[in-house]
């Protein structure tokens, strides 16, 4: 018996989310867990369980979401042989594997998460550029980064944020500690060429990058979308602290679309990737 741990990037545009559904697919859409074990199935020709870091939701992308799985054959698996033979199966257009690694027995993806980092991307300009549209989320006013910035700072720390948390969620544990959490500016990158007609348009993305021991359900977008009130000037950066302290759901902003959202990195204490 095996243990591997997978690191993976996927777009979640054609996905129902991460987790498998029972019976039909959430609105005819597979997910990405069992378009993974299927693949796994193939190679191995042995049924395969893969347990993720988290539930990414229907639409949300990653770039490097880990999952686990066991196999109980009597062949012992080449890391690198599983990799090629994944991505060879898998769409690269969809879902790719960065490496496979050998884990420990006692090695799980989601329960040994240390932290993990989600960062939310607003695209700026006036009008959308079509190529980052399924990946962000244009907003045409300039947004007020500095504010943003006093808002999201009142995240810091141990909190409950049961009000961020999508309503109809599963009962359960609400508190949560943010590490880091940061608004920046800057001009869009590759493959953009940027001259002065771009400049003149406002043209960037500005991101909301949050690191922390965990997420509720839909709480980034929560979050993203009470931000982004702040930036356009609708509310005080100051209601952060205000919907903390009351918790009251009323008091978040709408949730941000699913496709502008990407889970970018998981944090385990004794994975080292450089192995595969």
């Amino acid at each position: 018996m095996w243990k591997y741990a997978l690191l993976l990037s996927y777009r979640g545009t054609d996905f129902c989310g991460w987790q498998k559904q029972r019976g039909v697919a959430a609105e005819g859409l597979p997910s990405i867990q069992a378009t993974i074990e299927a693949a796994l199935k193939r190679i191995t020709q042995e049924p395969v369980s893969v347990v993720g870091s988290g539930r990414t939701d229907s639409g949300v992308h990653a770039l490097g979401q880990v999952a686990h799985f066991v196999l109980k054959g009597e062949r012992h698996w080449e890391c690198e042989i599983l990799r090629r033979g994944l991505n060879a199966i898998l769409s690269p257009q969809q879902i790719q594997v960065r490496a496979v690694i050998e884990a420990p027995m006692d090695f799980h993806a989601q329960r040994g998460a240390e932290k993990k980092q989600y960062s939310y991307y607003f695209q700026q300009g006036t009008a959308p550029l079509p190529h980052l549209e399924p990946f962000s989320w244009w907003i045409r006013k300039p947004l007020d980064v500095k504010a943003m910035q006093e808002g999201i700072a009142h995240l810091l720390g141990r909190h409950d944020f049961k009000p961020f948390q999508a309503s109809g969620a599963k009962p359960g544990e609400t508190v949560r500690e943010i590490l880091e959490a940061e608004v920046i500016q800057g001009p869009i990158g590759y493959p953009v060429y940027h001259d002065s007609v771009m400049e003149h348009e406002n043209l960037g993305l500005v991101r909301v990058r949050i690191v922390g021991t965990g997420f509720l359900k839909q709480m980034v977008r929560g979050i993203a979308g009470t931000l982004l009130q702040v930036g356009e000037g609708r509310r005080p950066a100051s209601d952060f602290a205000k919907i903390l302290s009351t918790g009251k759901r009323a008091l978040v902003g709408p949730t941000a679309p699913s496709r502008a959202l990407w889970l970018e990195r998981v944090w385990y204490p004794d994975l080292d990737w450089r192995k595969s």
